[in-house]
């Protein structure tokens, strides 16, 4: 009896997204997910470290990249936190960032995101990477960003937290241990600052960059860096170029996303 061919199906990729730290610079991830939305990338699974965690939680929980970056364009450094000397863990208060994560998330837990999400952070008692996948969206996403020395760190269970890009601030790795069969990552965080501090809060901030850049980098399958070393990690006036840049290193890295989506 001849053999009867069956014709072969594809299996579609899985894809993850990996959004890396870089503070006011993670506004060029949104100019990123907004081109992703335009092309109709399918997005599988995000996995978010500090800035990147805060873009990843919001455009996973349906937020347009468009509304992400006018919101960015209204904040400010005294909008999000002020301080609180003298304390024992941090400078300063993030009552102010604590409440507008509240609002913006409305105490969602990760269950109920339109897409599975991963908030990177750091135990500072042991030094290892921990992966947020449950509970409240709005807390994670604050320990994620919890610069050591500047802001209080987050208690979460027996762990306590201060921002992921401590040990692992472009998390292209994360994805596939959540079942990503296909990784773009976004890296706004590699860049050198532009210009001396001009503050304490500037210098360790800059400290607190250049701790993440220390290690070997993961690699996604499409590293999407957009050129955004020129301006500072720190002033919120730089977000529309930012965005302009995120969006300008998204399109040129269509035709190896188109790619990559279909040879998988």
């Amino acid at each position: 009896m001849p053999m009867r061919w069956r014709p072969f199906r594809r299996t579609p990729p899985v894809v993850g997204l990996a959004l890396s730290g870089g503070a006011v610079r993670g506004a060029a991830h949104c100019g990123v997910l907004a081109v992703l939305d335009e092309q109709r990338v399918p997005i599988h699974v995000i996995a978010g470290t500090s800035a990147g965690a805060m873009a990843g939680a919001a455009y996973a929980s349906g937020m347009p990249p468009q509304e992400m970056v006018e919101q960015l364009q209204r904040l400010s450094w005294p909008r999000l936190v002020r301080p609180v000397l003298p304390t024992r863990r941090a400078l300063f208060s993030t009552t102010p960032f604590t409440e507008l994560l509240a609002d913006r998330f409305g105490g969602a837990s990760f269950d109920q995101l339109r897409v599975p999400f991963v908030a990177v952070a750091c135990d500072v008692l042991t030094g290892e990477r921990v992966l947020l996948t449950e509970g409240d969206v709005a807390a994670a996403v604050e320990a994620s960003m919890a610069i050591p020395g500047l802001f209080m760190p987050i208690e979460w269970g027996e762990h306590l937290l201060i921002d992921g890009g401590t040990v692992a601030n472009y998390p292209a790795d994360v994805p596939p241990l959540y079942g990503a069969t296909a990784v773009i990552g976004v890296d706004v965080g590699a860049s050198p600052q532009p210009e001396p501090p001009g503050n304490p809060v500037d210098l360790l901030l800059a400290a607190a960059e250049i701790a993440a850049r220390q290690g070997d980098r993961p690699r996604a399958d499409i590293d999407i860096e957009p050129d955004v070393g020129e301006f500072s990690s720190f002033s919120f006036k730089a977000v529309p170029d930012l965005y302009e840049r995120g969006r300008a290193a998204a399109e040129a890295a269509m035709p190896a996303i188109e790619d990559l989506l279909h040879r998988r």
